[in-house]
């Protein structure tokens, strides 16, 4: 429906210098979807992401959140549209204070109970952890869930992930996408997520788009495009699995 349109992009390119990073992208995602967007080294993948919050605008074209202009409220639109990294930002001090540090910027957040910043923390499967404890101390599969926790305390509606269990073996990297899972079906949340593991991702994703230099070259569920040459022409294998994952 489309009412139920986040977000639309209309032949949007991005060009760093005479490069072609992205060329003409159009495609909308809808509220609730699960999205990967695969595609090897090098395809623009990391760059797409960016422009979902606004961290890369594109060089033409037009992307809307809501209807609304993307760059027109920056604060409002990456409190609405949350990012777990590869690599888990962990700062220094506690858990708690790991948690509040969104705070600096947002007030309503630095007024955040314990029994609420304790809540995410179960949320994400950190129900052992004190909030005393040195959050740099953790490991980097609690850490990453850490980084998921606080991102969940600002309430997004939409949750970017940037190959967030390529550091980790594939049991711990399969617990984190199943509590992803289960945190956007309890929260109605919305993920795209950016991957060159495609084996891992179709256990999640229910629509996956696939890039190629820059270019969108498959756009559907994973089964229509298994028959198509589209992982192919992107450079993937449909055996492979990323060792890192």
């Amino acid at each position: 429906m489309e009412n139920d349109v986040l977000f639309q992009f209309e032949n949007v390119h991005l060009r760093v210098d005479e490069n072609h990073i992205l060329q003409g992208l159009d495609f909308n995602i809808s509220k609730g979807e699960f999205v990967a967007v695969i595609g090897a080294s090098g395809a623009g993948k990391s760059s797409l992401l960016r422009m979902f919050n606004a961290l890369t605008s594109p060089s033409e074209g037009n992307i809307t959140f809501r209807g609304i202009e993307i760059d027109s409220d920056i604060q409002a639109l990456r409190k609405n549209v949350g990012v777990l990294f590869q690599n888990p930002v962990v700062f220094e001090g506690t858990v708690r204070e790991n948690l509040l540090i969104a705070g600096r910027w947002d007030q309503t957040i630095s007024q955040t109970l314990d029994h609420e910043i304790q809540t995410a923390l179960d949320q994400v499967g950190l129900v052992n952890i004190k909030l005393t404890h040195h959050a740099r101390d953790l490991s980097g599969g609690e850490q990453q869930r850490l980084a998921l926790a606080r991102t969940l305390l600002n309430h997004p509606q939409v949750l970017l992930l940037d190959e967030p269990t390529s550091n980790l073996d594939p049991k711990l990297a399969r617990e984190i996408m199943d509590q992803i899972e289960e945190l956007r079906e309890a929260l109605n949340l919305t993920v795209i997520a950016v991957s060159h593991d495609h084996m891992l991702m179709r256990r999640y994703a229910k629509r996956v788009i696939i890039l190629s230099h820059g270019k969108i070259i498959g756009d559907g569920d994973f089964k229509t495009l298994d028959k198509s040459h589209a992982f192919e022409d992107a450079g993937l294998l449909k055996n492979e699995v990323n060792d890192a994952t």
